[in-house]
Order: structure tokens, then C-alpha cells, then sequence
């Protein structure tokens, strides 16, 4: 195989959406930029599953770190401080609350997210300083230097960066010790005890280490567009993540929930149905996932279209 045709799909993957911008509507880039956040949160819940803790506080911790930022940018504070600011409390708030469930195993994880996502959304509406149900708006734009990022074009940019920051962070994780414990906890609970992995301590170092990312998102979603209201942050919104996943493939832990936020946010939106039938067309493609494509799409490609791309040698050896 030449040096060409080896690389010829990551290379034109880059040149796209480098040029993506240029390409298309202004509306769509929107589009894109509100596909990268969601990709982000995304990959923070297949990590979570790389530990068998299916995620439901995802949209708390978002929300958290979205209004941290707010706050503190509505009181003067400059938005990259804001957004360390919002991730390092998201890790401290995460510590404590799942020191409580985390001993306890899955199901009790799981519950206590469900509560904590509700509550922190009643939260974010009940309390005054965070702008009620109303939400803060009018906040200022991010700046570097003197120059003000408002134009939909660099905010793409800078969250295309804050995203490729994730892959490299999730993808290092992934190769590395603790990713191998992970991956051993994730296979067999007891075998990892067994062979002396903390489960506790890995489990908990895998959701702080989402914590921080999804606050992350919370910090550049205000960056984007500068307000916050609480209905973004409902307990509906973190469901969605886990479509992500269903639509792009849980077996893929960094290309999954990418590929799934890119069909599902794309499709309803790019196509202008209405609110009210972006739900039904949402579930409707689940659903033929489900059925058709139970290993999601990316499944299916790695079954059926990667052969193809291979014999005529166009697949890259390194994504094999």
C-alpha cells in the first residue's frame, strides 16, 4: 500500500473540517459548533462506560460548569479563567458527591446521578444569584488580547480545538495503565477485584476525569453564546448523550459518540423540522438503528463498508 492511499481518509477528514467554515452556511456552522459540544459530552459518557457506570448526571455537571462561568463572567471575570475555574470545582463537587455513591456499585451510581441532575437543574432555576428560570444573558464575549471572539467562524475553531484536545487527552487514557484497568473493570468486575485493581479508585478517577471535561463543554457552550438558562440543562438533555452512543456504536469509545452527535443533530436540524418533530424524527432514527444496526453505524462500517475501503486499499492500516 503507498504512503498516499494509507492516509488519504485522515488527511481528507482534516482538510474538511478545516475548510468546514468556508464551506458551508453560517447556519450551519452553528450547527457544527453545537456538534462539538455534544460530541464532547459524549465522549465523557463512553468513558464513564469504559468503567460500567452508565452516566445520567452528564446535563448537571454541564450545567455546572456553564453557569460557573457565567457567574463569574457576569461579576468581570475573564472567560479562560472561568472556564479552569468551572472544571476544577466540577472535580472538587464530584469527589464529594461520589464518595458517597461510588462504594456502593452501579445501581446505586446510577440512581443517585438520575437524583443529582434533577436536582441541580431545580437548582439552576430556583436560585437567585444564577438568574431563575429566566437564566443570565448579555454575558461578554471571550477575548484573546484585545480581540473579541464573535464571529461564529473562530468560536467553530476554538471548539474544534477544545475537541481535539479531548480525543488526544481520552486517547492517551485509553493506551495507558489506567485505561488497561478500565478496560479490565468495564469486561469483569469481579476478575479485576480479584487480581488486586482498585475498583472504587478507578471508577472514581474515570468520572472526575469526565467531570472536568463536561464542565469544560459547560464553560465554552457560555463562551459560544453568551447566556445560560436552565431548560439547556434538563435531565431530557442528558439522555440524548446516550443516543449518541446508541446511533454511532458503544464499542467505539472516541469515534462513537462523535459519528452519533453528527447524524443526530445534523439531520433534525439541517432539515428545519420544528421543534416539536425534532424529538420524533430523533427517535424514529434510534429506532432503525436499533433494529437494523444494533452495533451502530460505525459497527455496521467496520462489518460491511471498511471491507470494501480495504480491498481497494483506501482504509488506513492505523484506524484497522
Amino acid at each position: 500500500m503507498t504512503w498516499k492511499k494509507k492516509r488519504i481518509l485522515p488527511v481528507f477528514v482534516v482538510l474538511i473540517l478545516l475548510a468546514f467554515p468556508f464551506l458551508v452556511s453560517q447556519f450551519t456552522v452553528q450547527i457544527g459548533i453545537t456538534t462539538i459540544i455534544y460530541s464532547i459530552l459524549g465522549l465523557a459518557f463512553a468513558l464513564s462506560m469504559k468503567v460500567g457506570l452508565p452516566r445520567m448526571d452528564i446535563a448537571a455537571w454541564w450545567g455546572f460548569g456553564a453557569y460557573t462561568s457565567a457567574v463569574l463572567m457576569k461579576a468581570g471575570v475573564s472567560f479562560w479563567l472561568t472556564a479552569l475555574i468551572g472544571p476544577v470545582l466540577a472535580v472538587i463537587a464530584g469527589l464529594f458527591f461520589f464518595s458517597i455513591c461510588l462504594p456502593r456499585g452501579m445501581m446505586a451510581f446510577f440512581v443517585f446521578c438520575m437524583i443529582l441532575s434533577i436536582a441541580f437543574y431545580q437548582v439552576f432555576g430556583s436560585v437567585p444569584v444564577l438568574g431563575g428560570w429566566g437564566g443570565i444573558t448579555g454575558l461578554p464575549a471571550p477575548m484573546i488580547g484585545s480581540h473579541e471572539l464573535v464571529t461564529k467562524t473562530e468560536l467553530y475553531y476554538l471548539c474544534l480545538a477544545l475537541l481535539v484536545f479531548n480525543i488526544v487527552v481520552y486517547y492517551l487514557l485509553y493506551t495507558s495503565k489506567t485505561g488497561r484497568a478500565w478496560n479490565a473493570i468495564g469486561s469483569s468486575l469481579k476478575l479485576s477485584s480479584s487480581i488486586g485493581i482498585n475498583v472504587v479508585k478507578y471508577r472514581m478517577v474515570n468520572v472526575l476525569i469526565g467531570n472536568f471535561f463536561i464542565a469544560l463543554a459547560g464553560s465554552f457552550f457560555v463562551g459560544y453564546y453568551r447566556a445560560v438558562m436552565p431548560a439547556i440543562f434538563s435531565f431530557q438533555a442528558g439522555l440524548f448523550i446516550l443516543i449518541y452512543l446508541i446511533v454511532g456504536g458503544f464499542s467505539y469509545s472516541i469515534a462513537g459518540p462523535i459519528f452519533g452527535a453528527l447524524i443526530v443533530n445534523f439531520m433534525p436540524e439541517y432539515f428545519r423540522f420544528t421543534r416539536e418533530y425534532q424529538s420524533i424524527v430523533t427517535s424514529i432514527i434510534v429506532i432503525l438503528i436499533l433494529m437494523f444496526l444494533p452495533m451502530g453505524i460505525l459497527g455496521w462500517f467496520n462489518l460491511k463498508a471498511k471491507t470494501w475501503l480495504v480491498r481497494r486499499k483506501w482504509y488506513p492500516e492505523v484506524l484497522r
